[in-house]
């Protein structure tokens, strides 16, 4: 056979050398593929665990929306519950916002459910003896009061920021003796997760 030639069947063809630049095309071409082979294959190392953590982030991400707020009454006409005789655990019942849902109006408890920097907030409207004296508690310790003894109708309100495990409870205490009013969410327990930790 002749050097430089290539037989078929429609006979003798001359095989042309390829030119200094097709040649670096082909050479860059082939180290192109070489380098991007590479690089998937390095990516799908770490890949499950990215997949994870993009996984675990979104999860905490979903829980993190966490808000409630709730008035004494779900009623717009004035109302105030009697004097206590003991230390009483308010139901706020008249749930205007409970994103993650972690307040329960039946026993007025809010529980965490994600651990976190939170928001929390009381408002009181003083009912029919002129005097309110209540705190927020959270697992029965108290973490803040609101106090009001100017009379009828004048109200009271305190608010911080808690850190808070996952599955604390916070609820409002009404002390003995003293009496709270409501008329169209005066008297309202709201809160919000600033952030979670």
């Amino acid at each position: 056979m002749l050097e430089g030639f290539r037989a078929s069947a429609h006979g003798l063809h001359q095989i042309r050398s390829p030119s200094p630049t097709e040649k670096m095309r082909s050479s860059l071409l082939f180290l192109v593929a070489v380098l991007l082979c590479g690089l998937v294959s390095a990516q799908q190392d770490g890949l499950p665990e990215r997949v994870q953590k993009l996984e675990s982030d979104n999860d905490v991400w979903v829980k993190s929306r966490v808000a409630f707020a709730a008035a004494l009454f779900d009623t717009d006409t004035w109302t105030s519950m009697n004097e206590s005789t003991a230390d009483r655990t308010l139901e706020f019942k008249k749930v205007v916002t409970n994103i993650g849902n972690g307040y329960d109006p039946q026993t007025g408890i809010f529980t965490t459910p994600v651990k976190g920097l939170y928001y929390i907030q009381v408002t009181g409207v003083v009912g029919n003896n002129g005097q309110l004296n209540a705190g927020l508690k959270k697992n029965s310790d108290l973490m803040f009061a609101i106090y009001q003894k100017s009379g009828l109708q004048t109200s009271a309100s305190n608010g911080m920021t808690l850190a808070l495990e996952q599955g604390d409870r916070l609820y409002v205490q009404l002390w003995k003796g003293q009496t709270i009013a409501d008329q169209g969410r005066l008297s309202t327990f709201t809160g919000f997760l600033v952030f979670p930790m």
